[in-house]
């Protein structure tokens, strides 16, 4: 190679060399721009968007970045995450239905996430109001529950709680007559089943058949209705289930609103009128309410039913101020009712009392009336409670309630001295509540609470009898604790509680020596639940819950005449040597072998959603160690004449049941809903029936939304089919007439029984419509549509009368709002 060769080829290699490190200078440019213009674009804003009035999360809100044009939406805990921002700073819009728009600015924060509060609106569209919901209660939300809601309660002012809630599939209602109502959930009610009215354990003489709650239902904001066991977050008398009665939210800066509603049914001639005003402002609001009823006489198909009207007053009202971080409601309430029961139900004779069960008619019938007479229940309740709220921090809130009620109770029967009561009590309650909903930690979301709850009962004089019940005072002392951690689909519920009771209690012997008693309780408590969602259209949670329960009063010193019947505690009675059933003296608790009811119910529910239709299938199990009942045992003579007689037993029970619904949108207009129910219960000790269980039932509505036509506004036509099924589990059946004759010989030993076979099932027709014009609103229903014949098991009244035939309800509600602007509309 020559020298000029050489010079050549290494000036070419060189050249090369350049140009590979130009390409490689270049691709690195590229690179280094690429990696500069990503590392431009590595900012995220995350934020937890919450309710300013209850810093509850908001799920599903829409926040929409100005710069980029990004959309997400927030989870069910309120939170959301944007990446690859370009900048630190951007302008975010977040929307959510039923709540005020709000613009503000996000910040890159390293990871953390930003507190955001919407304000709550009201949304109208014609004369549909929507505001956003409350959301269910902390412990809760592994069990199976339902909410009726204000627009199902306005339909008919003149409905129990009891029989409001009923329809649902697994609720059912046991009763003393047409006024006399209490709640059934999976076979369980009485003091089993906790009403909690505007946030307080409703005080009333929660025990028997014959006691109701009483709450005016109309009044109500929303109803929500839990089935399964829930000692841990209510306390002892959730065992059974939880009623929660919510008053109206006292919402902040809602225009002026005012409603009246009146209404007129056939069978027992009644009217009832309704009245509500209101007003939010920008740190206060107020309401009121106030409710009449009136009914006469009701008739079945082919008799009236004398003395069973009934006459109610209800007045509600409410206030609420907020300042900063400070919340402030109080509440009152007063409810009074006057109610008869059915006159037929008293004999003067054994062969009266032996003719009235058996007769086909009742043997007392009289032309109908409005007259209340006896026998009958004269109530007053009234209820007064102050709630203050502290949010010290974005996702920390303190919350103490104080609570006072007082229940005033008569009752009346046929006897000599009409004019006195046979029972005369007064019932104060005292409630006492301070709770933590603590910030999340360690990814745990709940609440810490203590409880203080007192009663004192007290006998009036003036009714020549031996009281009843004793006087007593009863205290209990709670502390709960309540977690949730949710993991992607899954959610996990734990909670756990302490209760401390004492009672001192003293009344009077058959012979009118007063006897005294003192005794404690203390028991733990606990529950824990799991959510699944399986996937966007199915979801699984099943809860596993203890909980326990104290006998009440009567269960314990019950004694003597209450309604139709005579019943006798558990400490009053005893068997003596000889075997003889002997009610001459009060037995200590000490040295008896009662003691307080243990309950582990089991509840799992699937619920699955496919296009237009909705399947929810519950099923449970529940075992109550030491269940306490009141059973049948004779029928002896009393001053009065003739009465049947029941005991209280405690026994081991087992319920196993299950819930299904189908709810289907065919079309735009039509809806409907399927419903079953089926429950089998026993005494596992004795492997016997149980008496008063609720049988299986089944129910199918389908609704027509017509809509508009002509002037009216909307049309909504309904039909209901329902039938229940006769009780095949009901216990074996003994007469009066062998019980008088004394032909049976029977002891607390004896296999259970009652005076007369379980009805035969029943069909139900029930048929309405309802029109909104302008803003009036009119609805015509008929309940029994087709006047059936029939007897209700649960009703205790089934022993001397058929149930009330066709009812036909006219009902017409005027509502005004005022068209004042709210405060963010005057602010911008």
């Amino acid at each position: 190679m020559t020298k000029m060769e050489y010079l050549f080829d290494w000036f070419k290699s060189i050249c090369y060399s350049l140009r590979s490190c130009f390409i490689l200078i270049f691709m690195l440019n590229v690179c280094f721009y690429g990696l500069a213009q990503e590392s431009a674009c590595t900012y995220s804003i995350s934020g937890i968007v919450l309710d300013i009035e209850t810093s509850d999360p908001v799920p599903f809100a829409t926040v929409k970045l100005k710069e980029t044009k990004k959309i997400v939406y927030t989870d069910d805990d309120g939170k959301f995450r944007i990446d690859g921002l370009c900048n630190q700073e951007n302008t975010m819009l977040i929307t959510c239905f039923g709540y005020t728009n709000l613009v503000c600015v996000g910040y890159h924060k390293n990871q953390e996430s930003q507190y955001i509060y919407l304000s709550r609106k009201v949304v109208e569209f014609g004369s549909v109001t929507v505001k956003a919901g409350k959301k269910n209660e902390e412990g809760t939300l592994s069990i199976s529950q339902f909410k009726v809601k204000k627009d199902e309660i306005k339909q008919d002012a003149t409905k129990s709680l009891a029989s409001l809630i009923s329809e649902q599939e697994g609720i059912s209602m046991v009763s003393a007559g047409s006024n006399v109502q209490l709640p059934v959930i999976h076979g369980l009610y009485g003091n089993r089943i906790l009403v909690l009215n505007r946030g307080l354990k409703h005080g009333f003489q929660n025990w028997g058949t014959e006691h109701a709650p009483e709450i005016d239902v109309s009044s109500a904001n929303s109803i929500t209705v839990i089935k399964g066991a829930m000692g841990v977050r209510f306390g002892p008398e959730a065992l059974g289930g939880t009623i929660i009665v919510e008053p109206n939210p006292l919402v902040l800066n809602d225009p002026f609103y005012l409603e009246v509603g009146s209404g007129f049914q056939t069978n027992g001639l009644g009217i009832n009128s309704t009245f509500a005003v209101g007003e939010g402002f920008k740190k206060w609001s107020y309401f009121m309410n106030m409710g009449f009823t009136k009914i006469g006489d009701r008739n079945t198909p082919n008799y009236s039913l004398t003395n069973s009207g009934k006459e109610e007053k209800a007045i509600d009202a409410g206030v609420r101020y907020r300042h900063k971080k400070w919340d402030v409601r109080v509440l009152y309430g007063y409810f009074d009712q006057n109610l008869a029961l059915l006159r037929s139900s008293i004999a003067e004779s054994g062969n009266a009392f032996i003719q009235a069960v058996n007769s086909i008619e009742p043997t007392f019938i009289r032309p109908f009336s409005f007259d209340i007479n006896e026998p009958s229940q004269l109530t007053m309740h009234q209820l007064a409670k102050t709630e203050v709220n502290w949010r010290y921090s974005d996702r920390g809130k303190l919350s103490f309630i104080v609570g006072a009620q007082l229940n005033e109770r008569e009752e009346y029967d046929v006897r000599r001295d009409v004019e006195l009561p046979i029972i005369d009590l007064d019932l104060v309650t005292s409630d006492y509540q301070l709770t933590w909903h603590h910030p999340n930690w360690l990814k745990l979301k709940g609440l810490v609470g203590i409880q203080t709850f007192r009663q004192k009962n007290e006998n009036n004089p003036g009714t020549q009898t031996t009281p009843f019940i004793p006087n007593y005072i009863s205290t209990r002392h709670s502390a709960f604790l309540i977690e949730t951690r949710r993991f992607k689909k899954n959610m996990l519920e734990i909670g756990v509680r302490m209760d401390y009771e004492s009672n001192s209690v003293a009344g009077r012997e058959t012979n009118q020596d007063i006897f005294r008693d003192d005794f404690n309780f203390t028991n733990a408590t606990a529950s824990v639940g799991y959510v699944r969602e399986i996937s966007n259209n199915t979801t699984f949670r099943t809860n596993l819950g203890t909980a326990w329960r104290t006998p009440n009063m009567a269960e314990l010193f019950s004694f003597g005449q209450h309604g139709f019947k005579s019943s006798f505690g558990l400490l009053r009675y005893y068997t003596n040597s000889e075997g003889e059933l002997r009610t001459d003296r009060v037995i200590a608790l000490n040295e008896s072998n009662v003691a307080p009811e243990r309950g582990y119910k089991f509840i799992n529910e699937l619920q699955i959603t496919k296009k237009k239709h909705q399947h929810t299938l519950t099923a449970y199990s529940h075992y109550i160690e030491n269940y306490i009942f009141d059973r049948p045992m004779a029928v002896i003579g009393t001053i009065r004449g003739p009465m049947p007689v029941f005991i209280f037993d405690q026994t081991n029970a087992f319920f196993i049941g299950t819930d299904y619904s189908w709810k289907s949108n065919w079309s735009k207009e039509i809806t409907s809903i399927t419903r079953l129910s089926y429950l089998l219960s026993w005494n596992s000790i004795r492997n016997e029936t149980l008496i008063n269980q609720p049988p299986a039932s089944a129910s199918y509505r389908i609704t027509w939304n017509q809509g508009a036509f002509w002037k009216i506004k909307s049309s909504k036509w309904s039909v209901k089919a329902s039938y229940t099924f006769s009780q095949f589990q009901a216990p074996r059946t003994i007469s009066p007439e062998e019980l008088i004759n004394g032909l049976i010989e029977l002891t607390p030993e004896s296999e259970i029984f009652d005076f007369k076979d379980a009805p035969n099932g029943y069909f139900l027709l029930d048929i309405s419509w309802r029109i909104k014009w302008n803003n009036f609103t009119a609805s015509v229903s008929a309940t029994n549509a087709m006047n059936a014949n029939y007897r209700d098991y649960l009703n205790e009244m089934r022993y001397f009368a058929d149930e009330p035939g066709r009812n036909i309800l006219f009902t017409l509600n005027y509502s005004f709002k005022s068209t004042r602007p709210t405060n963010d509309e005057l602010n911008k």
